[in-house]
């Protein structure tokens, strides 16, 4: 994908850190032929433009004992969508929460201890909740890819 916004250089710049966010600015210079000095004044203008966000790591959810993953799409009257979207957003185990077009849905991927944590998540927080009409979950049983997507 060309991003014309940005010239071939920011472009490869982004790229090495989605690859790899701990790669250091020498690597990235010696891979574009620039000094370390001329990457890090790039990627500072990245943040600073809100392209890049921040750096992060991903964690294994399995190994820290976080062994279901699954995926949840929670009718919500209109009227409390935005009261509940907030809500769970502030649970430390949902990991993303979206609004999407069409009906008052909100798609939302959690990762859970175990199956009685999962039970206790949807009856005892989302169904507790006001405004719930309805939840369907899915339930992650193979990752294929997981990661932004983004391709440059």
């Amino acid at each position: 994908m060309d991003l014309p916004h940005l010239d071939q250089t920011d472009q490869d710049i982004i790229r090495f850190l989605h690859e790899n966010g701990r790669v250091s600015y020498s690597k990235i210079g010696e891979e574009l032929n620039l000094s370390r000095v001329a990457i890090q004044k790039r990627v500072e203008a990245l943040m600073e433009s809100g392209i890049i966000e921040n750096f992060t790591i991903r964690l294994n959810a399995m190994k820290l004992g976080k062994t279901v993953s699954a995926f949840f799409e929670v009718e919500v009257e209109p009227r409390y969508v935005e009261q509940v979207g907030n809500e769970l957003s502030e649970d430390p185990c949902v990991v993303s929460i979206y609004q999407m077009t069409g009906p008052s849905t909100l798609h939302m991927h959690a990762l859970l201890k175990n199956d009685e944590a999962l039970d206790h998540f949807l009856f005892k927080k989302i169904y507790a909740m006001q405004g719930i009409v309805n939840v369907e979950t899915h339930m992650v049983i193979k990752r294929f890819k997981q990661g932004i997507g983004l391709e440059l």
